[in-house]
């Protein structure tokens, strides 16, 4: 890599990424940048909060390291807008 953290955004090398499974809609939209995330079920979000603590005490990763994919990526803009830890 040719710039170091904070100035480059992580990579698959030094970075952990979680999948929540969700549903974009509406599902007839061909374009996937035109499609709206649905929020997570609490339920989800629970063990989303779980996992994420979990991770960052273990791994010693502070909370402000922790970021929503299309924070960090090119993804829809709503991907994991509604998750929550």
């Amino acid at each position: 890599m040719r710039k170091a953290v904070p100035d480059r955004y992580p990579s698959n090398t030094d970075s952990i990424g979680v999948e929540l499974v969700g549903e974009a809609l509406p599902l007839n939209e061909p374009n996937p940048d035109r499609r709206t995330y649905i929020a997570a079920p609490e339920a989800q979000n629970d063990s989303l909060r779980w996992l994420i603590h979990e991770l960052s005490v273990t791994l010693h990763v502070p909370m402000s390291e922790v970021f929503r994919h299309p924070a960090v990526s090119r993804k829809n803009r709503t991907e994991a807008a509604g998750a929550q830890w």
